[in-house]
């Protein structure tokens, strides 16, 4: 394939997941406003939306207003023309078991009110199968995974968020910070330059076990991870080795993780003896 078209796909990949993440943000807050819309229905639903501490926050996130106004103004997001499908969201929660079984206490302090939101997210926003459809309607994504990472990114926004969280803390934003971007052609371009050398590595340690015999998902995971381990002295190798084992999550089979565990432990080990990893600041690992 030619490497520069793959290139520019990747980049525009990126681009996709930056937007499904602000889209999913941009979600709770419509729900909340529609919660707030509804505020004499009072139900324990309806109010914890309207009331909750975590979305307060998030709904002054300068940032998340930014990059909404912008995508919006693109024709991509139009949450606006989709007041009632978001109060479906609402009802199908007042409707289920899941509700009554879990909350109906009150979100006493700011921890609840954040597992009551992650919860909600995780039960009724990921699986919902018209949202999905929606967003395919939408966009062009690379399916279950782009979901996959979009969801999680708001998740982890989510849990970051505490009570003395300024309101203008910085949202995930690979595509438009500059260094991120070039961190990622960079490994991209290494990795491809340098495929030869790290299949050898590859090779060698897997007890000459035949190259074509990786899954190919699995022997990219490798490649980049040995790119990082030798081109890029700022990233100590046990956060490489732990990003990497997290992708495997992602998109590998179960067995994977511990394949690529033993074999990423094993060539870090023998490029270290060889002299050839060389970091910056405080120790290795």
């Amino acid at each position: 394939m030619d490497s520069n078209k793959v290139e520019e796909n990747m980049l525009k990949n990126i681009e996709t997941l930056h937007i499904l993440y602000i889209f999913f943000l941009n979600l709770i807050l419509k729900i909340r406003e529609n919660a707030i819309k509804n505020n004499n229905n009072k139900t324990d639903i309806i109010q914890k939306f309207a009331c909750n501490s975590v979305i307060k926050i998030l709904s002054k996130n300068k940032y998340l207003i930014e990059e909404y106004r912008s995508t919006k103004n693109s024709g991509k997001i139009l949450w606006n023309q989709q007041d009632e499908y978001i109060f479906i969201l609402l009802q199908e929660m007042q409707k289920s078991n899941f509700f009554s079984k879990f909350y109906k206490k009150d979100c006493s302090s700011f921890e609840e009110e954040k597992r009551f939101l992650i919860k909600y997210y995780k039960n009724f926003i990921i699986p919902n199968k018209k949202l999905i459809e929606y967003i395919e309607d939408l966009y062009y994504f690379n399916g279950e995974e782009d979901l996959y990472l979009a969801h999680n990114m708001v998740c982890k926004t989510l849990r970051f968020i505490n009570h003395s969280t300024p309101h203008n803390f910085k949202l995930y934003n690979i595509y438009k910070n500059n260094e991120n971007k070039k961190f990622v052609i960079n490994l991209y371009r290494n990795t491809i330059f340098h495929k030869e050398e790290f299949n050898n590595l590859i090779n060698d340690t897997s007890n000459n076990w035949d190259i074509k015999r990786i899954a190919i998902i699995d022997l990219i995971i490798l490649q980049m991870a040995i790119c990082e381990f030798l081109y890029f002295p700022n990233i100590p190798p046990k956060a490489t080795m732990n990003e990497y084992i997290e992708i495997t999550k992602i998109f590998c089979m179960e067995k994977s993780k511990i394949f690529i565990n033993g074999i990423l432990d094993q060539i870090f080990k023998f490029l270290y003896k060889k002299n050839k990893i060389f970091k910056i600041g405080k120790g290795l690992m």
